[in-house]
């Protein structure tokens, strides 16, 4: 991302808005006194790009200038050749809002080209997506904050890993790391939960034995009852049949009685049908009223025809009315006009318009047309009043046709229920003779049923008889039975423990698979914390990264010590012991020979911190995907003396042609002139300003 353009409108101390174009800004200082705003510049640029404070703890309303409810941050920036800008605005009070547009310049069309979603979040993806890099990515790498540029390489040795794995966002395995333990411990949780099950249904799984004993001896009792109940069935076969048909009897006695009782209430029903059809409606007579209707119907058709040429008529006149109202309305106003060109003649010599002596009877002639235009607003006004007066007739004949027309619609609805009536009639005649069959099919099927009955009775008394003498053999066959439930019993419930264990057993399987799934998750798992902790990817990540770094740093340091200098990374050391101890030396070589980093001066150290943090730059940028193409060095001079101040000129030098845009934050006065272009803070009671030197 290379930023070309950025307008700043009551954004921190930048009151109204300042303009700062970068074009043609390749090296450029940012001076100014403490507090003008140096940093507060950089901030809109990120604000407007990822909708953060540089700081990141900032709220949105603490960026707005004090007393004002509005800011707005315009950021042009060009990616891999094309131009692209963002508006972000964010507005306060009782309806406080964020405002966010994305556009790209359309160079065919010289012009913007709208690319903002239908919000601010999916916008933002899209922003994210254009610059491949994220907030904290960006600050950790664009960004050479005071106190940073060291950071690293101050620390000891046996810290450094644990910086580098800051510096390049390796947090996200502790996280890992942390789940996997989670994960762990609940499936170990798990483990003894199943152990325990597995112990349980081993001591169920112990009663297999006494629950088939049991099972036997219950099978054999039922076998010899069972033996004993048809010898006794068999005995009974001829009661049990005449029981069967005792039970028969009862049932189609019931039914027969049933039928009686139907038929003998459907009888009762047709003769209370019978006395409600009869009908005393004349039909003769519902004729004659409905053809006097009809006759009364047809002498009401013209009706509507009349009432059509009426509401014309009335339309007419209407029209007639209001255009010779109209007319009126234009008379008047010409007459009105005439009366002031007359009172004007009066007070001036000459024409008001043409300037020309008036004639002596000019008024007269003026007076002549106004009274030819009251005759003629007259003539109107009689003819309008007439015409107003024909409508309300008009309305009159129209009230009492409407009055006419309603009593048609009642008479058309008499005629309908008429019609109605002569349809019922009719089917009550029809109904009557259906019912006088039904009673006569009724009452031979009642007479039918009763000599079945009488039969069925007969039948009864004999089963009666039969059933009753089999009362000792029926007894014994009802104990056999009552035994046999018993054993039946005790079978089905040793049957129903065998299922039971069964049951149990295949749970015990499944418990023992998935006990087996989860010791294999649980060995996973072990391994993932392993490889998540700080020996494993982390590790690895940094032992990829380190020769990365070094190759980095030693192409800038062979540029700014002019191939003097090279440094070297040591991931591991041997103690004394003889064992391998992780650490994270570096190494520097020069004319001298190779010593560690603590051993060299301010100066010398200096330029090795400043090539280890811009190889750092370059390395958080491409593993992020994006290329580094501007860079910000924000107040790295302060706790430099001069030799340090211009080593560090130095060294931003050698890598101006690695970058797009190099801005450097100072307010040191003596380095406002060494950089090529300078950029002014000035701070005002009226807010910062921006200029260009």
């Amino acid at each position: 991302m290379i930023p070309n353009k950025i307008e700043l409108t009551n954004f921190l101390p930048y009151k109204n808005t300042q303009i700062l174009d970068f074009t043609g800004i390749h090296v450029a200082c940012l001076v100014g006194d403490n507090g003008s705003g140096k940093s507060s510049l950089l901030e809109g640029m990120v604000w407007a790009l990822w909708g953060n404070a540089r700081d990141g703890k900032r709220s949105d309303d603490e960026l707005i200038h004090y007393g004002e409810t509005e800011m707005k941050v315009l950021l042009e920036f060009e990616i891999s050749d094309q131009i692209y800008k963002i508006i972000r605005q964010r507005k306060i009070g009782k309806r406080s809002q964020i405002i966010l547009a994305l556009h790209v310049y359309d160079y065919s069309t010289e012009s913007w080209r709208d690319l903002s979603e239908a919000g601010v979040k999916q916008t933002q993806k899209k922003i994210d997506n254009l610059l491949r890099i994220d907030y904290d990515t960006f600050m950790n790498s664009a960004f050479i904050a005071q106190g940073r540029a060291d950071e690293f390489t101050v620390k000891s040795p046996a810290n450094r890993k644990s910086v580098l794995s800051k510096i390049l966002r390796l947090e996200q395995w502790d996280l890992y790391e942390e789940q996997a333990r989670k994960f762990n411990s609940e499936l170990k949780q798990n483990l003894s939960l199943l152990d325990r099950d597995i112990e349980s249904y081993d001591k169920q799984l112990d009663d297999r034995v006494t629950v088939d004993k049991e099972l036997e001896r219950a099978t054999h009792k039922l076998d010899i009852i069972e033996e004993k109940l048809q010898l006794a069935e068999k005995a009974m076969g001829d009661v049990e049949s005449s029981r069967q048909q005792l039970i028969h009897l009862n049932s189609s006695i019931t039914d027969s009685t049933s039928r009686i009782n139907q038929s003998e209430k459907e009888l009762q029903d047709i003769e209370d049908d019978l006395k409600t059809s009869h009908s005393d409606i004349d039909q003769k007579k519902l004729v004659k009223q409905q053809h006097d209707i009809q006759v009364e119907i047809e002498g009401l058709q013209d009706l509507e025809k009349k009432i059509e040429d009426l509401s014309m008529r009335k339309d007419e006149k209407s029209k007639l009315s209001s255009r010779l109202k109209g007319e009126n309305e234009i008379i008047k106003r010409d007459a009105d006009a005439l009366n002031d060109r007359i009172n004007a003649l009066g007070s001036e010599p000459n024409c008001p318009t043409c300037g020309q002596p008036l004639e002596e009877d000019a008024a007269s002639h003026l007076s002549d047309e106004v009274e030819k235009k009251r005759g003629h607003y007259a003539d109107n006004r009689d003819k309008y009043r007439k015409i107003d007066l024909d409508v309300v007739i008009i309305d009159d004949e129209l009230l009492i046709l409407q009055n006419h027309l309603k009593k048609r619609s009642d008479l058309e609805n008499r005629f309908n229920e008429i019609n109605l009536e002569i349809k019922n009639v009719a089917v009550m005649l029809e109904n009557r003779a259906s019912l006088e069959k039904r009673k006569s099919r009724w009452k031979e099927n009642l007479a039918k049923e009763n000599e079945r009955l009488q039969s069925l009775y007969d039948e009864q008394k004999h089963c009666k008889r039969v059933v009753q003498e089999s009362q000792e053999k029926q007894q014994n066959l009802d104990e056999l039975r009552v035994e046999q439930r018993v054993w039946m019993e005790h079978v089905g419930r040793a049957r129903q423990k065998i299922i039971s264990l069964k049951d149990i057993n295949e749970r015990r399987k499944l418990s023992i698979v998935e006990r087996e799934d989860i010791a294999d998750k649980i060995s996973i798992y072990n391994e993932l914390v392993e490889a998540f902790g700080k020996k494993g990817v982390p590790a690895m990540i940094i032992e990829a990264a380190v020769p990365e770094l070094e190759n980095s740093a030693n192409e800038l340091l062979t540029r700014i010590t002019y191939g003097k200098m090279n440094v070297r990374f040591d991931t591991q050391r041997m103690t004394k012991s003889g064992d391998v101890k992780e650490t994270l030396d570096i190494k520097i070589a020069d004319d001298l020979g190779t010593r560690n980093y603590e051993m060299y001066s301010g100066g010398e150290s200096f330029r090795v911190n400043f090539a280890i943090r811009i190889a750092l730059s370059k390395l958080l940028a491409r593993r992020a995907g994006a290329q580094l193409q501007t860079i910000v060095i924000d107040e790295g001079f302060g706790t430099q003396d001069a030799l340090g101040r211009q080593k560090l000129v130095e060294a931003i030098h050698s890598i101006q042609d690695d970058f797009e845009r190099v801005l450097v934050i100072t307010h040191i006065e003596e380095l406002k002139d060494i950089f090529p272009d300078r950029i002014n803070i000035s701070k005002t009671i009226d807010g910062s300003t921006i200029s260009v030197v």
